[in-house]
């Protein structure tokens, strides 16, 4: 080790000159006129993609001539500008398509990362339901290729799964879509892991029938408990928004009558949690879900000054 600090600054500083050396003769080395610009070309239209003259000229040992300007025009942008430029006109052997044919180079419906990469931001469904999907996690992570899913499950369109209407839970449980991989074999079952993919409701839910004004909060249940979606769906609430509509409570005047359908119905539905071993009994703290008319009006009023505060810009 070096101890002097003089000294340790020298051997640094010329370590430094070096390196800078190095990457001057790396430059120096490198001739535009020869081998074509050194920087990327990105294109965005009609898809993001990029190509690298140096990986071509120098590496691959291929001319300019090979393809300017048969192939493409030694002008920036033109072939975009064409509107040809397309992965089914590579298919047929234009443009990249010309080498990029399976003998000549891979093919261009093969190692797609070569040139798209893949996407740093996830791809976010609204309809049926809100849902996440990470290229990333998927290709870099799993290793998984492009083809793995397109086009065989997933059409290299975007919005094509959700304009075929039938981008369901049930579809994926039949093995379509996701569901051809996560089948609980290949990957977890589309079934399971439920937070992976979807998103809990961040708004409380204020339930009117059977029983008026009783509020839950999905914030509580998953990020404060950790429970996982399945733990109350399927088994217990049907994965359905306004499930329990039309589900009328029974009155009756005989109060033991109407102790043991409440009995039932808490026993059905949030009483098979919440039976005083795993979480309090439904028979205590009831105000802490049938917060009545008055907290229902509570509840609005924090809703409508949270609003107010969104859209006041603070």
């Amino acid at each position: 080790m070096i101890k002097n600090p003089l000294l340790r600054f020298s051997v640094i500083a010329i370590s430094t000159s070096f390196l800078l050396a190095g990457y001057s003769l790396a430059d120096e080395d490198y001739d535009v006129k020869e081998y074509g610009p050194k920087s990327e070309i990105i294109w965005n239209k009609p898809i993001k993609a990029t190509f690298n003259h140096k990986v071509h000229t120098k590496d691959a040992g291929l001319d300019c001539t090979e393809c300017h300007d048969d192939l493409f025009s030694m002008q920036r942008g033109t072939a975009v500008k064409s509107h040809q430029f397309t992965m089914k006109a590579m298919a047929e052997g234009q443009f990249c398509g010309s080498c990029h044919d399976g003998d000549t180079a891979f093919a261009t419906d093969t190692n797609c990362m070569s040139c798209h990469g893949s996407s740093e931001d996830p791809i976010i469904w609204t309809q049926p339901t809100k849902a996440a999907f990470s290229h990333k996690s998927h290709v870099e992570e799993f290793e998984l290729e492009c083809g793995s899913c397109h086009n065989g499950v997933f059409a290299m369109k975007k919005g094509a799964a959700t304009e075929n209407k039938d981008f369901t839970m049930s579809a994926f449980k039949e093995g379509k879509y996701c569901g051809s991989c996560h089948n609980g074999d290949d990957a977890f079952d589309s079934a399971t892991q439920c937070e992976s993919c979807h998103f809990p409701p961040t708004e409380k839910i204020v339930f009117t029938q059977p029983v008026k004004t009783v509020v839950f909060d999905h914030n509580i249940h998953v990020k404060k408990a950790e429970l996982s979606c399945e733990s109350c769906h399927k088994e217990v609430f049907a994965m359905k928004k306004g499930t329990l509509e039309g589900h009328e409570l029974i009155h009756s005047d005989n109060p033991a009558k109407k102790h043991k359908y409440l009995e039932s119905l808490h026993n059905q539905y949030c009483g098979s949690c919440h039976d005083s071993s795993q979480a309090f009994g439904y028979l205590t703290r009831c105000t802490v879900c049938h917060i009545g008319v008055k907290g229902l009006k509570e509840l609005n009023k924090g809703a409508e000054k949270s609003d107010a505060h969104e859209k006041s810009g603070h």
